[in-house]
This record gives structure tokens, C-alpha cells and sequence, in this order.
């Protein structure tokens, strides 16, 4: 009697449990229907869009978080959102759609970073269950991205974008120093990393101010790049190439997004020509209109009387004379001789 007991306390426990996160799931799907918290997409390129911090949403029934007894600075606690950010990540992976005629895999959130930090280990990044529900969702998305990425095409790029206050005009480079692009370098070598026709150099071409510059320069203290790329990146077996962009808030305006995102997916674009397993199509020239001649109008000739020049060097033309022609009369034969 006793071993049924616990039999079916088990089967209970157990289906509580299974009811337990079947009621998260159910709870970020209505979240995520209603609210769009997360936007995550699959797509076939071998580039990913990750954007942690743009939201404004909050979590429906959790409260901010407060950060109590935990570390701060540039990997510790903080609620701040980039502004900006995620309308920008969203027109990044508009764009290109429309350059490459394929989609890239994106994990972007709309949710406030006041709830849930995507770009911090979970002991920092969230301090309420449900919370830790979204995290692990963002954070699922993100992996499957980069190993289907990886699986399929062998390399790839993780653009992790942010947002950042130190200089408004200021792009600031995020990989360690390198450690988190190393599939790149031992691939191409150095200077597809820190060359001309690296990522940054070739944002430089666009008219950004970036840092480092020069390229080969150490990254800025504070922006050398998160947890994402750090957990993603190529320096791991199953990760590939991540680049974490700190924008300043001169590329994040509502009026300087669009721009932005034109130019990021150019200088992307160019970077896949040299380093990745893809290429922009060539856009199709409409063919040139045929120009058809205008008619010719044939002028009709006037008649004009010649000038006095002209006729005093005209001979005068002799008044035509009567003449006189030689009459031969032929007499007709007489009846007398015609009937003889």
C-alpha cells in the first residue's frame, strides 16, 4: 500500500512539474503574441542580428529589477536601454533580405532591460522565475541560429548590436581584442580582422568614425564585448565569428536609422564577398529606354526673286523671232488620170 502511495506521489509531482512549465511556455507565448518580446526568425544566410537591449516593454505581473548585491560596471549589473536599437536591428535585417534575396536569423528584443538583461549570465540577468523563462528563450533562439549557421555553411557572422553614450559620433569594435573573430583569422589571416577590408574597415569606407582606428589598435575598455559574443563567438567549437557594435546615438536617431542600416548591410555585403560562403546578387539593370528619333520636317522652298546682283549678271535673254518654213503642196490626182 505504501509503495502505491508513492507511486502515484510521484506521477503527481512529476505532473505538476510538466504543468509548471507548460504554463511558462503557454505564459511567453501569449507574451510574445500580444507583446512581440522577443522577434526571432530563421533564415537561410550565414549571418545572425542580435539586439539584447532595445525593448520598452515590460514583463506582464514582474517587477523591474533592482540589482541588489549584485557587482556593477561594464559586465555587472545595469537597467539602461539602448535606445534605438531594436527599430535598428529590425531594418538590418529588412535590408538585407532585400540585398542578399535570402533572410538572416535574427534575435532582437522588445522587452525593457529593466526586466531581463540578455546580454549578462543569468545570475545577473534576470531575478524573477518567469524572467528567466525569456532569458532562456532569447538565449535558445541564439544558439540554434549559430549552430544552424555553423552546420550549413561551415563559418558565419553574429552582428550583436548596442547602443553606447561615450561618444554620440563613435562606432566602438567589440571581440576581445580578437579572441571572439578567431575562426576568421585562422582562416584569412589577420587582416580580415584589422585590414581594409575588414568589418570596421569597411565602415570606414562608408563614413563612420570607428574605434580602434587604426584597426590593429586594442578595443575601448568597456566595449570590448559581452557575454553574447563571448559565449557565441568562433573561439568556441560550435561558435562562429561575432562582432559586437557599441553605436553612438548619432546612428540610432529615428532620423539617421534608416542611413545607418543602408550602410551596415552595404559594408556587410562586402565582408560576405571576401569572407563568407554567400553573395549579394548583382542588381538588374532595367534596360536602358530605346529613344525613338524625332521626325524630320522637311522645310517647303521658297521662292524668291533674284537680287539686282544677280541680275545684272544675267545675259539678257533675245526676244524669239518669227521663222519661216518651206510649204510643199502635193496636188491630188485627177479623176480623169485616177480612173484610166
Amino acid at each position: 500500500m505504501t509503495a502505491i502511495f508513492m507511486n502515484c506521489c510521484r506521477r503527481l509531482a512529476m505532473w505538476l512539474v510538466i504543468c509548471l512549465v507548460s504554463c511558462r511556455v503557454i505564459c511567453l507565448s501569449c507574451w510574445c503574441g500580444a507583446q512581440d518580446l522577443l522577434h526571432i526568425g530563421t533564415g537561410t544566410l550565414p549571418i545572425v542580428i542580435s539586439a539584447p537591449h532595445g525593448g520598452t516593454l515590460p514583463i506582464e505581473g514582474i517587477p523591474p529589477r533592482t540589482g541588489r548585491d549584485l557587482p556593477t560596471g561594464p559586465s555587472g549589473f545595469f537597467a539602461g536601454r539602448d535606445s534605438g536599437t531594436e527599430e535598428l536591428a529590425l531594418l538590418v535585417v529588412e535590408k538585407l533580405h532585400h540585398k542578399f534575396a535570402a533572410r538572416p536569423s535574427f534575435v532582437i528584443s522588445g522587452v525593457h532591460r529593466k526586466y531581463v538583461d540578455f546580454n549578462r549570465p543569468i545570475g545577473i540577468a534576470v531575478e524573477h522565475p518567469d524572467a528567466a523563462v525569456v532569458y532562456d528563450s532569447y538565449h535558445s533562439a541564439l544558439k540554434d541560429a549559430c549552430r544552424q549557421v555553423k552546420t550549413r555553411h561551415g563559418r558565419g557572422l553574429l552582428i550583436d548590436i548596442h547602443g553606447q553614450g561615450s561618444s554620440s559620433v563613435t562606432v566602438f569594435r567589440g571581440t576581445k581584442n580578437g579572441l571572439t573573430v578567431s575562426g576568421l583569422k585562422a582562416r584569412f589571416g589577420d587582416q580580415a580582422h584589422v585590414g581594409p577590408n575588414s568589418l570596421f574597415g569597411l565602415l570606414k569606407q562608408q563614413g563612420w568614425t570607428v574605434h580602434p582606428d587604426p584597426f590593429d589598435g586594442r578595443e575601448q575598455s568597456g566595449f570590448t564585448g559581452g557575454y553574447i559574443v563571448q559565449t557565441y563567438g568562433s573561439h568556441r567549437g560550435d561558435g562562429i565569428d561575432a562582432v559586437q557594435l557599441e553605436f553612438g546615438s548619432r546612428y540610432r536617431t529615428k532620423s539617421s536609422r534608416e542611413q545607418t542600416a543602408d550602410q551596415l548591410v552595404e559594408a556587410i555585403a562586402s565582408y560576405a564577398r571576401h569572407y563568407l560562403p554567400v553573395t549579394a546578387p548583382e542588381p538588374v539593370k532595367a534596360p536602358e529606354p530605346v529613344k525613338v528619333p524625332e521626325p524630320v520636317t522637311v522645310p517647303e522652298p521658297v521662292a524668291t526673286e533674284p537680287d539686282a546682283a544677280s541680275k545684272k549678271l544675267l545675259p539678257p535673254i533675245p526676244a524669239a523671232q518669227p521663222q519661216s518654213f518651206p510649204v510643199s503642196v502635193i496636188s491630188a490626182p485627177s479623176c480623169s488620170s485616177a480612173c484610166s
